[in-house]
């Protein structure tokens, strides 16, 4: 039964470091769709309203990407290595 207690605190541990991950890389994406925003020389006298719509569409684009679903990892290859850590150690 210790195997469960330390799945448990390994998949609490991999939860804080998922919602940290997904925060910084959402904060990366934001700040590298401002500084296009704020680069390109077609943009210059447009309203803030404007700048805003086109970060919230690039934001909306984002959460349907490769990038956020590969976020999913993070549980994956440690759930995989345990299980077969597990097997190894038990089975053969």
């Amino acid at each position: 039964m210790g195997w469960l207690r330390l799945a448990f605190i390994l998949y609490v541990a991999l939860t804080i470091i998922y919602f940290l991950t997904s925060i910084y890389s959402r904060s990366v994406r934001r700040e590298k769709l401002e500084k296009e925003w704020d680069t390109d020389p077609a943009r210059e006298g447009q309203t803030a309203e404007e700048r805003r719509a086109f970060i919230e569409a690039g934001m909306v684009q984002y959460d349907k990407g490769l990038k956020k679903r590969l976020l999913w990892l993070i549980y994956i290859l440690p759930t995989v290595g345990f299980l077969v850590t597990i097997y190894f150690v038990n089975w053969h």
